[in-house]
């Protein structure tokens, strides 16, 4: 529960700065200019890395690792969202503009139904990359299973370790699937209309 806990509170925090931060960059060039080297930065250095000031600003714990995990798993929620509503068919957005839509119209009744399938691929790449991070956000004094790989490291336990894997694999699968079943379900909403 302890890991469940910690990969739904980063990836909440993530897709909710993700989602405006990818909308930004779709918008503005300028914006996805200026981003586009942070993002890299943030996916090229080693997740360790992550850990040193999330301690030296909050201490060991649960809220250090959050933050690492937030910081690692954003990257892919900004780029498949911009990827998302950079990749609608123009001619769409321009028949919306044809019949008067505003600028908000066009975004939350074209672009942002029409991009779902990136956004939620940029969901769940954010769940798998929290997982992988709650794991490593273990040597910080976050809990779950993380902490249970790390301690069977230490004592070279290895019942422990596959124990521990395969309820992380678990957790990802069923996540996974849940993601996949709402993205079909939004998906299948969205062409009735």
């Amino acid at each position: 529960m302890s890991t469940i806990a910690l990969v739904t509170t980063s990836v909440f925090i993530s897709v909710v700065l993700g989602l405006p931060l990818g909308i930004l960059a779709a918008r503005s060039d300028r914006f996805d200019a200026f981003i586009r080297p942070i993002l890299d930065g943030m996916q090229t250095i080693p997740s360790f890395v992550y850990l040193i000031p999330a301690i030296m600003l909050f201490g060991i714990g649960n809220v250090p690792g959050v933050l690492a995990t937030v910081v690692f798993s954003l990257p892919p929620m900004v780029r498949l969202t911009n990827l998302g509503i950079r990749q609608v068919d123009p001619e769409v957005v321009e028949a919306g503009r044809a019949f008067g839509s505003t600028s908000w119209q066009l975004l939350v009744k074209i672009q942002l139904p029409l991009a779902l399938p990136a956004i939620m691929t940029g969901v769940n790449q954010t769940v798998m990359m929290a997982l992988s991070m709650v794991v490593v956000a273990a040597m910080i004094g976050a809990g779950g299973l993380g902490y249970k790989i790390l301690y069977s490291i230490q004592r070279v336990n290895l019942a422990v370790g596959v124990e521990s894997g395969l309820g992380i694999l678990f957790i990802a699968m069923i996540l996974d699937r849940i993601l996949q079943g709402i993205t079909r379900r939004q998906q299948k909403a969205i062409f009735r209309q």
